[in-house]
C-alpha cells in the first residue's frame, strides 16, 4: 500500500504539471511555438544535464562491474519489445506508415521524460542510475533505427541509417558523465549544482511540454479512436505483466524485474507526435496515443508497482 500511495501521490504531481501545460496551449497565454523551443530545450541542455549529473555521481568502477547484466538485460528486453511491437503493428494498421508509428509506440514507452521523472520521484538518484544503466539499449535503438522510422519517407525513397545519429546531447552527456564518474574527475561545486539544478528541472517542464502538446488536438476526435485504447491497454499493463512474469518465472533478481516494470510500463510516447508534425506527416494517431496512455497511467503505474515492487 506504502509503494501505491507514493506512486499515485507522484503520478498526480506529474498530471498536475501536464494539466499546467494543457492550460497555457488551451488558454493562448503561451504562443503555439512554444513546444518546439521547450522540446530543444529538454532535448539539448535538461535531459543531458540529468544524465550527465546522475552519471558523474554514480558511475564508478565499482558500480560498473557490478551492473553490467543491466545492460544484458536490457538489450534482450529491448530486442524482445521490437519484434513484439512489429507483430502488433500489423494487426493494428495496413498502411505501413501507420505500422511503424504502432511499432515504435509498442516496442518504447515514454521510459525517458517519464520513466525518468517517475523513478528519480519515487526511488531516488541511486536507482535512476541503475535506470539508465538499463535502458542505455533503448537509447540506442530509439536514437538511430527508432526516431528514423517515424520520418514519413517521400515515395520510392530509401531509409539510410548513419551513425551521427549517436553524436546527439543525450548520448555524448552519458559518455562524458560515464568518464567523469570513472577517473574521479573534478568539476567545480558551483558547476555541479548548476548542472544539478538543471537536471531538476527535467520532469516538471517534460509535462508541461506533454500537455501542452496535446492541447493542439481536439480531446472530443482523440478520445473516439477506440483502437488506441486497446493499445493503451497492452502498452500499459499486457506487455510490463508479460516481462515480469517471464523474468519472475525465470528466477530474476528483484532489480532487474523493477527496472524492467518501469521501462515497461510507462504510457505511450511523444516521438510519434514531434516527429510525424516536423516533417508533415499524419499526427493524429500519436496524438490520441499520447493523451488516453498518459490519462489512463495515473491508475496503472501505481497499481503495476503496487503488485510487482
Amino acid at each position: 500500500m506504502q509503494v501505491f500511495s507514493a506512486t499515485l501521490n507522484q503520478m498526480f504531481v506529474l498530471f498536475t504539471f501536464m494539466a499546467l501545460g494543457y492550460f497555457l496551449n488551451f488558454k493562448g497565454i503561451l504562443p503555439l511555438n512554444t513546444s518546439i523551443a521547450v522540446s530543444r530545450l529538454e532535448t539539448n541542455v535538461l535531459v543531458p544535464c540529468l544524465v550527465f549529473n546522475t552519471f558523474y555521481k554514480y558511475c564508478t568502477v565499482e558500480n560498473v562491474s557490478q551492473k553490467w547484466s543491466y545492460i544484458v538485460y536490457g538489450t534482450i528486453i529491448t530486442v524482445i519489445s521490437i519484434v513484439i511491437g512489429i507483430f502488433l503493428s500489423k494487426l493494428f494498421a495496413k498502411d505501413n506508415y501507420l505500422q511503424k508509428i504502432y511499432t515504435y509506440s509498442f516496442a518504447v514507452a515514454n521510459f525517458s521524460f517519464m520513466g525518468n521523472a517517475v523513478v528519480l520521484g519515487i526511488f531516488g538518484e541511486d536507482v535512476l542510475f541503475d535506470y539508465m544503466i538499463f535502458t542505455l539499449p533503448l537509447c540506442l535503438y530509439v536514437y538511430s533505427f527508432g526516431t528514423a522510422s517515424l520520418i514519413p519517407k517521400k515515395e520510392n525513397e530509401k531509409s539510410k541509417f548513419s551513425f551521427k545519429v549517436f553524436l546527439n546531447p543525450i548520448c555524448i552527456s552519458m559518455f562524458l558523465g560515464a568518464v567523469a564518474g570513472l577517473t574521479k574527475l573534478y568539476i567545480p561545486p558551483f558547476l555541479v549544482t548548476a548542472i544539478s539544478s538543471a537536471g531538476a528541472c527535467m520532469s516538471p517542464l517534460a509535462m508541461i511540454l506533454t500537455g501542452f502538446v496535446v492541447a493542439n488536438f481536439s480531446i472530443k476526435k482523440l478520445a473516439t479512436v477506440k483502437r488506441i485504447y486497446l493499445a493503451s491497454l497492452l502498452r500499459l499493463i499486457v506487455l510490463p505483466l508479460i516481462f515480469v512474469i517471464a523474468l519472475k518465472l525465470a528466477g530474476t533478481n528483484d532489480t532487474i524485474v523493477m527496472l524492467t516494470l518501469c521501462a515497461t510500463a510507462m504510457p505511450l510516447g511523444l516521438n510519434t507526435v514531434v516527429f510525424p508534425a516536423a516533417y508533415g506527416g499524419d499526427t493524429t494517431p500519436g496524438a490520441s496515443m499520447a493523451l488516453i496512455s498518459h490519462l489512463m497511467s495515473i491508475i496503472t503505474i501505481p497499481i503495476m508497482f503496487a503488485l510487482f515492487i
